[in-house]
């Protein structure tokens, strides 16, 4: 995943403050990709491993993002 802007940190930042919701349906949704990983991964290992990781990295996006601290200039 390319690194996110600052403007995209903050959307990131606002929708884990303000919209909770949206950030319990990803990590249920990485939680359940994870838990099937054995499953899937027979069929299709590099599709299934994927998806856990772009749904961890969004996860981990959402939780870090309200703490991210906007580089300072000057």
């Amino acid at each position: 995943m390319i690194k996110p802007d600052e403007d995209v940190i903050k959307a990131f930042a606002h929708v884990s403050q303000n919209v909770p919701r949206v950030a319990k349906f990803f990590e249920d949704q990485y939680r359940a990709e994870l838990e099937r990983l054995p499953i899937t991964a027979s069929k299709s290992q590099p599709v299934a491993s994927g998806r856990c990781q772009v749904l961890k990295e969004i996860v981990d996006l959402l939780h870090d993002a309200p703490h991210h601290e906007a580089p300072r200039h000057g």
